[in-house]
């Protein structure tokens, strides 16, 4: 498991699809190591969604979830019962989420537990929506951003719009009018507005200034053509790491 998610970080051919090929059969026959999650961690920050999308199958598989509608009521039921186990229970639901298991109802929970009063339940809570990887979740990325007390919740709500997760960059330009009202808004810090700018860097690989209008104008001019050409390249091409 380890040689083969090394060789798709690498983008050795056939690696992603061998990967594919032969999880179902690990599961419950995997075992967490330091190399494991070193590169779990390199995985989920490639500029491949397809490695991205490896590393959580194989997530699922050392963690023996199946992917099975009753494998998300119980991790579920788990956050309900118990707050402490919502940090860990929101990383694996969003896994499970994007495989396409209860889509509808992760996404719910986990916008309930982004607005949880233990900070660590609100950091893996985005961290587990961005694993969803659907349009629905960048106002909820937006809402962090602005709204939430924590500056680390703040920083993954940002990165999880321009850089992190499984959204591709078509996905990503959806979240520009977000961003761009955010610009100016008075409400944020520097420390925020700065990282509202990164974040349209990141999405549009346009290197400007941080300035509301300079944005807004290019936006205007240029945002349905840079959307253009992102749907015309390949959909699993992201900004990434590697």
């Amino acid at each position: 498991m380890e040689f083969l998610l090394g060789a798709a970080i690498n983008h050795d051919h056939g690696a992603t699809d061998m990967i594919a090929k032969l999880v179902e059969g690990w599961h419950g026959k995997l075992h967490r190591t330091e190399r494991w999650q070193d590169l779990e961690t390199t995985a989920l920050y490639s500029n491949d969604l397809r490695v991205r999308a490896a590393a959580i199958e194989i997530n699922l598989a050392v963690n023996n979830l199946a992917k099975a509608d009753d494998t998300a009521k119980e991790l579920m039921d788990s956050g309900k019962q118990q707050e402490s186990n919502r940090p860990w229970d929101a990383w694996e639901l969003g896994m499970l989420a994007s495989r396409g298991i209860e889509p509808d109802r992760i996404h719910e929970l986990l916008v309930t537990w982004a607005h949880d009063n233990q900070q660590q339940t609100r950091f893996w809570a985005v961290e587990g929506l961005a694993h969803i990887g659907t349009e629905e979740t960048i106002k909820d990325f937006l809402d962090v951003l602005r709204n939430d007390a924590s500056m680390d919740v703040r920083e993954r709500a940002g990165c999880s719009l321009a850089k992190s997760g499984m959204l591709t960059r078509e996905q990503r330009m959806k979240a520009m009018p977000g961003l761009l009202e955010l610009t100016d808004d008075p409400s944020l810090n520097a420390t925020t507005r700065l990282w509202v700018y990164q974040a349209l860097r990141e999405i549009t690989n346009e290197n400007l200034p941080n300035d509301p209008a300079t944005w807004r104008n290019w936006y205007s001019s240029k945002g349905t053509e840079r959307t253009q050409e992102f749907r015309r390249a390949e959909s699993w091409a992201v900004l990434g790491n590697n």
